[in-house]
């Protein structure tokens, strides 16, 4: 891995070329013609700054990309970097009203986008950049005086890199400013003490890089490590995952946790099931162990066979699937972070990973829990600058002595391994004044057969509700009818709690949750009302 000496993304990509210069370092699947070399890469980033430069852009500022993750959406990310401006990554699944509200929010001069999404951008009077065609950049003859302009505004180590808006849990989208060094100190932190990054191995990335978790530890960790990155360049369905990952055959990838608990759930349990030839093997203490090789031995030729690293980050992971993948040997590793923290704070490699736990904290941070609420703070070079044009707000997640406030309720094991126990936010308050997560209760629900997703909400009288989505068809076959079902449910699940954290209700969840790009339902559209 190179060494840094300036901490910008500019010099990772700089120092990455002339370590790996003939490596490919990005492509997509199945498209001829995407690959960009180490070398290449860092060339084409050069003629679109300048490029970028004769459009006018001065140093500060702020330029979009909206569409799927590419080597065109990582390009204009460095272009952007590189001559000094600032990049607003923007979700590809936002609305065209939540994309205006942030071009005008951040005042961007200019948007690089997609086909797919350049609608979203038509009522905007600002420079438009054609993703998908993004030859005349690349092609651009930079001048003298352009090359001068761009050695003048190299970026600095504390000069804002990103300019992040999340539309988190909460609906109301806020703007992380992400310094250089915010994002090259944890790509850096995550290059060494999970697991060994070997160069010329290769990625499937399937997120989209407008989030910070797969542009820090997908995009930047694996460049910097000479790792071949490639682009499902679609959404990542049975019918173009599958076969992405038979010929890729990836070493690394990053997911959500709802990707492996669903191959769990529907893939893997059903052959698991009392009665099933492979579910009495299952159960026997015996014969057990067999089972878990053959299933472990099954869903690691399904990654193409050569995975050493799966991370998953960015929501919660079920502990029953958690403790699955953990005996078939599937090497997942859970991180826990925010986009406040560019974004790792606490995380394992594979084969350090313990159920039920986070991993320990990254040893360049200092963590700490409020000793009021046991609130995870947080201290260190990956934490941002703040939220852009919201002085207040930022003021607001900072404690006296500097720490920022995560809204996670945490606890360290004995072995320093944080444990989350939920979101303050999302924290009920009981009848006597008890403390209930509800995501507590979810992942109960959760575990139950047939049961797709939950939510658990308290009315206005305070009684603790559960939204619950089955698989309807399962319930049919079964013969089972669905409100019966959902009251077995409700009475299995109780036993397993506390008398003040017991559901009163339960109601059919008919449709599926919305949810946001990490994947955690937006809790605040189902707020109960009566």
């Amino acid at each position: 891995m190179p060494e840094l000496k300036e901490w910008t993304i500019t010099e990772i990509i700089d120092n990455s070329a002339a370590q790996y210069p003939e490596l490919v370092a990005v492509r997509t699947w199945r498209q001829e013609g995407s690959a960009y070399t180490y070398k290449a890469l860092r060339e084409a980033s050069i003629n679109m700054a300048c490029y970028l430069l004769s459009l006018g852009i001065e140093q500060g500022d702020n330029i979009a990309i909206l569409g799927e993750s590419c080597p065109a959406w990582a390009l204009s990310y460095f272009a952007i970097n590189r001559c000094g401006a600032v990049a607003v990554p923007i979700l590809p699944n936002f609305s065209a009203h939540e994309v205006k509200t942030i071009l005008e929010h951040s005042g961007a001069k200019a948007v690089v986008v997609n086909a797919a999404h350049r609608e979203k951008v038509s009522s905007c009077s600002i420079a438009v950049l054609d993703m998908d065609n993004l030859s005349a950049c690349t092609s651009f003859e930079a001048s003298e005086s352009h090359l001068r302009t761009l050695r003048h505004r190299r970026p600095k180590a504390y000069d804002v890199a990103s300019l992040i808006y999340t539309s988190g849990t909460t609906g109301t989208p806020k703007g992380v400013m992400l310094t250089n060094k915010n994002i090259c100190s944890n790509a850096v932190d995550c290059s060494t003490p999970f697991i060994k990054i070997h160069r010329g191995w290769t990625a499937l990335s399937i997120l989209p890089l407008s989030h910070v978790y797969e542009f820090t530890i997908g995009l930047i960790t694996l460049l910097l490590n000479g790792v071949q990155i490639t682009y499902l360049g679609k959404a990542p369905t049975t019918d173009s995952l599958l076969p992405a990952l038979k010929e890729v055959r990836p070493h690394v990838m990053m997911s959500v946790p709802l990707l492996i608990e669903k191959i769990y759930r529907r893939a893997l349990l059903p052959k698991l099931k009392e009665g099933t030839k492979l579910g009495k093997l299952y159960r026997n203490p015996l014969t057990a162990p067999l089972v878990y090789k053959i299933i472990g031995a099954k869903v690691k030729k399904l990654f193409g066979g050569r995975l050493k690293f799966f991370g998953s980050g960015g929501a919660a992971f079920d502990n029953e699937a958690q403790a699955f993948f953990h005996r078939i040997g599937f090497p997942y590793a859970l991180g826990y972070g925010l986009t406040e923290t560019a974004p790792l704070i606490a995380g394992c490699g594979p084969k350090d990973q313990k159920v039920g736990t986070l991993g320990p904290v990254l040893e360049t941070l200092s963590v700490k829990l409020d000793p009021g609420t046991n609130e995870v703070l947080v201290k260190g070079s990956t934490v941002m600058r703040g939220y852009y044009k919201n002085e207040e707000l930022t003021a607001e997640v900072f404690t006296e002595d500097g720490y920022f406030r995560t809204g996670d309720v945490g606890r360290f094991t004995e072995d320093g391994r944080l444990v989350l126990n939920g979101r303050i936010k999302t924290m009920i308050l009981g009848p006597s004044g008890e403390n209930i997560f509800p995501e507590n209760i979810e992942f109960l629900i959760n575990a139950e057969d047939d049961v797709l997703e939950s939510l658990v909400v308290a009315d206005e009288a305070g009684r603790l509700v559960s939204l619950i989505r089955v698989d309807i068809r399962a319930l049919k076959k079964k013969g089972i009818a669905v409100m019966e079902y959902l009251e077995k449910v409700k009475n299995h699940v109780n036993e397993n709690l506390s008398s003040f954290s017991r559901i009163q209700k339960v109601e059919l969840q008919e449709t599926p949750f919305e949810r946001t790009p990490s994947e955690k339902i937006k809790r605040y559209l189902y707020q109960k009302r009566a």
